[in-house]
C-alpha cells in the first residue's frame, strides 16, 4: 500500500467522482482509476459502489476513511516533528487568518518574523472561521487567528482580546461626534456590510439587522475596500474595533445598545503537533496586538 493510494483514495472519497478527483489531483483518470483498483484488491474488498462517473463509497469505504486519513494526519505529525528538529532555520508554516485582522493585526507581525526566521517559508490564507476551524482540525494549517468559537472537538482556542462592534462615519458624518450609538440611530443609515459569508456579518445580523432591515446598500468582502469609501462618502459600516484602519478621515463609534462583543483568539489543533515556528509566529501576533493597545487576555 502506497501513501498516495491512500491520498487517491481520501480525494475520490470527498468528491465521490473519479473525474474531477482526478483533475484537482493533476493526474490522468485512467491513472487514478487503476491506483483504486490495486488499493481494493490489497484490501480484499470494494471501496466504491461505481453507477456511470458517479460514485459512492460502500460501507467499508465508510470506514476505511477514518483509518487513511488518520494514518496521514500521523504521518504528517512525524514529518512536522522532524522538521522541527532543524530549529528555525527551515521549513514552511501555514497559518489561516480571519479577513477582519488580515490588514489590522498581521502586518507588523509578518515583517518581525520574517525577518528573524528567513528560512521559515510563511504560507498566509484570508478565510472565514469555519474554513479556518476545519483547516486546522485536517491539518492544512498549522494555526489560526480568529476568535473564541463554541466548544469544538480538537481545537483550542487561546484568547488574545476582546472586541466590541463598532459603527464606522466620515469625519464628516452627522454622527462623527457622537460618543455612542443605539441600535436605533442606524435605521436611517445606508451601509456597507461585510458578505453573509463571514462570522462577523452573521453576529451583526443576528444582533443588529432588525434596526437597519432595508438600509444595507453595499455588502463587500475586503474590509480595508470599505473603510476607504466610508471615509470619502455618506456611507457607514459596521466591523468589530479589530478591523478598524487608523485612517484619518474615519470616525469610529461604539455601538451601545445593544452591546456586541467577541473574542479574538489563536485557533490551535488539540492533538496535532505544533511547529516551533507556529509558536513564535504566535508571539509575534501578541506582540502585534499589544502594540495595537489592545487590553491582552491571561
Amino acid at each position: 500500500m502506497e501513501l498516495r493510494q491512500l491520498r487517491y483514495f481520501l480525494e475520490v472519497a470527498r468528491q465521490e467522482h473519479v473525474t474531477r478527483a482526478a483533475k484537482d489531483l493533476h493526474i490522468t483518470q485512467s491513472t487514478l482509476s487503476h491506483q483504486l483498483r490495486q488499493l481494493e484488491e490489497e484490501l480484499g474488498t470494494p471501496l466504491f459502489d461505481r453507477v456511470g462517473r458517479q460514485i459512492q463509497l460502500t460501507q467499508a469505504g465508510r470506514m476505511f476513511v477514518g483509518f487513511a486519513s488518520r494514518a496521514l494526519r500521523d504521518l504528517e505529525d512525524g514529518r512536522l516533528a522532524l522538521q522541527s528538529l532543524s530549529g528555525l532555520q527551515r521549513g514552511e508554516l501555514r497559518v489561516g487568518v480571519i479577513t477582519t485582522y488580515t490588514n489590522s493585526l498581521l502586518p507588523q507581525a509578518i515583517l518581525d518574523f520574517t525577518n528573524k526566521y528567513p528560512g521559515i517559508r510563511l504560507q498566509i490564507e484570508d478565510l472565514p472561521a469555519t474554513q479556518i476551524a476545519q483547516r486546522v482540525l485536517e491539518g492544512s494549517l498549522d494555526l489560526g487567528l480568529a476568535f473564541t468559537m463554541s466548544e469544538t472537538p480538537g481545537l483550542k482556542t487561546e484568547p488574545l482580546f476582546s472586541e466590541r462592534l463598532i459603527l464606522l462615519v466620515s469625519k464628516d458624518h452627522p454622527l462623527a461626534d457622537h460618543k455612542s450609538v443605539h441600535g436605533r440611530n442606524l435605521s436611517t443609515l445606508k451601509i456597507a456590510l461585510q458578505s453573509k459569508q463571514y462570522a462577523s456579518r452573521q453576529l451583526i445580523d443576528r444582533h443588529l439587522r432588525r434596526y437597519f432591515e432595508d438600509g444595507v446598500c453595499m455588502e463587500l468582502d475586503s474590509i480595508e475596500t470599505m473603510q476607504l469609501m466610508v471615509a470619502k462618502s455618506d456611507l457607514a459600516c459596521i466591523l468589530f474595533e479589530g478591523a478598524v484602519l487608523p485612517l484619518p478621515n474615519l470616525r469610529a463609534i461604539p455601538i451601545s445598545t445593544p452591546e456586541v462583543v467577541r473574542t479574538a483568539a489563536l485557533v490551535w489543533s488539540r492533538e496535532r503537533f505544533h511547529l516551533a515556528a507556529a509558536k513564535e509566529f504566535a508571539v509575534e501576533i501578541k506582540k502585534s496586538v499589544a502594540q495595537r493597545r489592545q487590553p491582552a487576555m491571561t
